[in-house]
């Protein structure tokens, strides 16, 4: 009997690998609440949160928007979602961060990053000055459909 639960559990485990999304980044859940240092002038405003990632410097991370969609964001495309603490963390950088990973663009240069809320394909094979320009995300999505390559994403109070 417990050689036929094994057989079962080895073959739904076979069939439940074969499920997975190509390319999809598979994320762990997130960590525990923690104490994070910023940029006191980097800090969202009460009430708003903001996606922070490590890699990238402070003039190049995504806006402060709605701490809800901060999170539904970040569980997706990595990153510290960071919040106030207190009126006193707009002066002195201390906020409240739950991790979510590292970024779905750790060899993208900043510069070359789409704004806020949009998307951009990207193809590793092509130099960053000749990729296509930031748009849409679902001509993006249509793009890499049709010529490979990957959608690369800046999260954004709003999806363009």
């Amino acid at each position: 009997m417990q050689r036929i639960r094994n057989g079962i559990a080895l073959a739904l485990a076979a069939i439940l690998g074969g499920c997975a999304v190509p390319g999809s980044i598979e994320r762990p859940p997130p960590g525990k609440p923690s104490e994070f240092h910023m940029p006191p002038e980097h800090v969202p405003p009460l009430g708003q949160c903001r996606i922070w990632y490590a890699e990238l410097p402070p003039e190049w991370q995504p806006p402060a928007m709605p701490c809800a969609r901060a999170h539904e964001l970040a569980q997706k495309h990595g990153g510290r979602v960071v919040k106030a603490i207190s009126p006193r963390s707009l002066r002195d950088g201390r906020t409240l961060g739950v991790d979510y990973g590292p970024s779905d663009f750790p060899s993208i240069p900043p510069e070359q990053l789409p704004p806020p809320g949009y998307c951009r394909p990207w193809y590793e094979r092509i130099p960053p000055e000749r990729q296509p320009a930031p748009m849409t995300c679902e001509r993006a999505e249509q793009l890499v459909k049709k010529n490979g390559g990957r959608v690369v994403y800046m999260p954004g109070p709003e999806i363009k």
